[in-house]
């Protein structure tokens, strides 16, 4: 499974450093969900890293990416009640 992840997350990342070099216009969908997986990724990776060494740094990235999370769903809710 980590393998597979790693694997769809470098492919997220190839796909958008290609896009960023070739100075293509990145649909914001398109940039949302390369971030999405590339920040999901990482935070797994650091979740894993803290269970390891107990080291309080290591929860910055995974808090971080739920506050995202968090933040998109609220902004997804505030534009379809306004609409």
């Amino acid at each position: 499974m980590t393998k597979m992840r790693r694997i769809v997350a470098g492919i997220a990342w190839f796909v958008y450093l290609s896009l960023f070099l070739m100075k293509i216009d990145i649909p914001k969908n398109v940039f949302i969900s390369l971030l999405l997986i590339i920040l999901i990724n990482q935070a797994i990776d650091e979740w894993n890293n803290y269970k390891e060494t107990k080291r309080k740094v290591h929860l910055l990235i995974p808090v971080t990416a739920l506050l995202f999370c968090v933040y998109g769903v609220l902004i997804l809710i505030y534009k379809t009640l306004n609409k």
